[in-house]
């Protein structure tokens, strides 16, 4: 018995060393076949590791004979291997993964492409740093996924997505993004829309937003202690003191950038949308000595890199702002040569880590305000933030239809004014209004006053009436208000009142409405029409054959009631306001901006 207990014994080590080197010899071919092992390091480690297994073989058997000398010798041998098992299972890996990278070094890390906008590059740029390390952190030193962020201007980036990224944006802009991190949910949204169609080689999976950050209007420090109120005061009350400082306001174009486009339709609601377009300048950067509307993250980048006295521009927070909340969309593509597996765990790995106290910490030292987190240290007025706030709205940004109402505004808005002004200069306007100026002298004031509300790219003409004619003082083109003044300063009132004859003149020279400019006629009047030949129903066949809106302002003796000049100004959508010497350089400014606003 014990000469057959002796021969297992000795058997039995041949028999594992045997089985453990098929296996090795199997693994091996594996490997070869694959192009596992490339280089003679890894031939190294592999030899190493096929050497442990076989010599593991004669552990076994002396485990073995270590058991037989107690009771219960084969309970102990599998307790034995059992705990051995274990120890290899938990162990073996993370210490086969160290060797690895002691001997041949750090693998390649999975690249995930990472789409964002030029405003938030730098900062997502920051926080894809930030977990590249954490991945190292976790992985003996070696980063896990290289996280290569990049941005497209304006709307290019979105326009991309929905046209499934073409060959033309590959060159362009960049390669299929894995991640997409736009500025505003909206955005999403809308390429959600348009790319839920057949025929889309891409699939968005829409995510929360990770972050916000308000838009602001940044004014520089000593315009801040001017106008600042310390109250709750919107975007409107905010722009008309920076611009009535005689502050320049720049804003990005509101319909490439989040930041133009939230500001805008917040400006809107309080403002007629053509007096904000003709207070802003269309600047993708701060001007110097200029007033600024971007985001508070780019304005906090700003100051803390580009100024070398802290801060260049001080955030002026609105009440009634919106804000950029950045939403991280996966993105999928349906084409093989371009589908990127490989990137999908680790993209969402940095969604998760977003969400994290690690994740948050690093998008607030990057400048955004994490939800779920008090803003940090980079929030002082030293760099010209504060971290307490507080807004008005709950919501980011419109909705979809008040997204589409804005827009409509900002086209009819943009559209450049074409203003004939025709005055009175009959004997009648040589008479002294209450001020003690004649009614001649108020209207050139009035006119003076109005102009200045006119944008740089606005045209005008001027006319006077009197006797028997219409005499052309300036054509229309563009001038600035002292063109006007100097003009009607060589004019003496005399004469009759021939107003249909000026309002027909004034059709004929300003031009029909187009799809880039708004005409309309303004005429000043203190009396009825006593000298054209034209009748009322002559001037309103003409407005209605033109098309063009007329506006008359009733100053002195003359009334839109008992003269019937509404008759004019109603057939032509135009409209007719009684004025007094007090009121008419705000009556005419008023009757400009609805020039602007158009007839819609």
């Amino acid at each position: 018995m014990e000469d057959v207990d002796q021969r297992r014994s000795s058997t039995a080590p041949r028999y594992a060393g045997a089985l453990m080197l098929a296996a090795v010899a199997g693994h091996l071919l594996s490997e070869t076949a694959t192009g596992a092992l490339t280089t003679w390091q890894s031939w190294v480690l592999y030899g190493l590791g096929a050497s442990l297994l076989v010599l593991s073989a004669s552990a076994i058997d002396r485990l073995n004979q270590l058991a037989k000398r107690i009771r219960l010798r084969w309970v102990v041998f599998t307790a034995v291997l059992a705990v051995v098992a274990v120890l290899v299972a938990f162990a073996g890996p993370p210490l086969v993964a160290y060797g690895r990278v002691l001997v041949l070094g750090c693998p390649q890390p999975t690249e995930v492409r990472v789409l964002t906008s030029q405003d938030a590059e730098p900062a997502i740029g920051e926080v894809a740093r930030k977990f590249e390390l954490h991945t190292a952190s976790k992985n003996h030193g070696c980063r896990t996924a290289r996280l290569y962020v990049f941005s497209a201007p304006g709307d290019q980036g979105s326009t991309a997505l929905r046209a499934s990224w073409s060959a033309k944006e590959l060159r362009e802009i960049g390669p299929h993004p894995d991640v997409w991190l736009p500025d505003s949910t909206a955005e999403t949204n809308e390429v959600v829309r348009r790319t839920r169609s057949v025929g889309s080689a891409v699939n968005i999976e829409p995510g929360r937003s990770v972050a916000f950050s308000p838009v602001v209007l940044g004014v520089p420090p000593q315009v801040a202690r001017d106008v600042a109120s310390g109250g709750s005061e919107k975007w409107g009350e905010l722009l008309t003191k920076v611009s009535g400082a005689g502050i320049p306001v720049g804003r990005p174009n509101p319909l490439l950038t989040a930041a133009g486009g939230l500001a805008t339709a917040a400006l809107y609601e309080s403002l007629a949308p053509a007096v904000v377009e003709r207070r802003v300048t269309e600047t993708d950067r701060p001007l110097p000595g200029a007033a600024m509307i971007t985001t508070e993250q780019v304005l906090l980048r700003h100051n803390k890199t580009r100024c070398a006295q802290k801060p260049c521009l001080t955030a002026l927070y609105p009440s009634d702002t919106y804000r950029a909340d950045y939403p991280l969309n996966l993105v999928n593509w349906d084409a093989h040569d371009v589908r990127n597996h490989a990137a999908r765990e680790p993209a969402k790995a940095f969604q998760a880590w977003l969400a994290t106290q690690e994740g948050q910490t690093a998008l607030n030292a990057a400048g955004l305000r994490p939800a779920g987190q008090a803003a940090g240290g980079e929030f002082r007025e030293e760099f010209g933030v504060r971290a307490g706030l507080a807004l008005d709205r709950e919501e980011a940004g419109p909705d979809e239809a008040g997204q589409a109402e804005f827009q409509k505004k900002y086209e009819q808005a943009k559209r450049d004014g074409r203003v004939w002004l025709t005055l009175d200069a009959s004997g009648s306007m040589a008479d002294p209004a209450p001020t003690g100026e004649t009614r001649f002298a108020v209207a050139v004031n009035g006119v003076g006053k109005a102009l200045t509300q006119m944008g740089p790219e606005d045209t005008y003409g001027l006319s006077v009436f009197s006797d028997d004619q219409v005499r052309q003082l300036i054509p229309l083109g563009r001038r600035d208000k002292e063109a006007a003044a100097a003009a009607l300063s060589t004019v003496t009132p005399a004469g009759g009142t021939p107003l249909h004859q000026a309002v027909i003149d004034s059709l004929d020279r300003v031009g029909t409405d187009d799809a880039d400019h708004v005409s309309a006629v303004i005429a000043l009047t203190d009396g009825e029409d006593t000298t054209s030949t034209q009748t009322r129903q002559d001037v309103v066949d003409a407005v209605r054959s033109k098309g063009i809106r007329v506006f008359v302002i009733a100053v002195g003796g003359a009334s839109c009631a008992t003269h019937a000049l509404t008759t004019i100004t109603d057939a032509s959508g135009g409209e007719c306001r009684d004025s007094t010497a007090d009121t008419l350089g705000d009556d005419l400014a008023e009757l400009f901006r609805r020039v602007w606003g158009g007839s819609g």
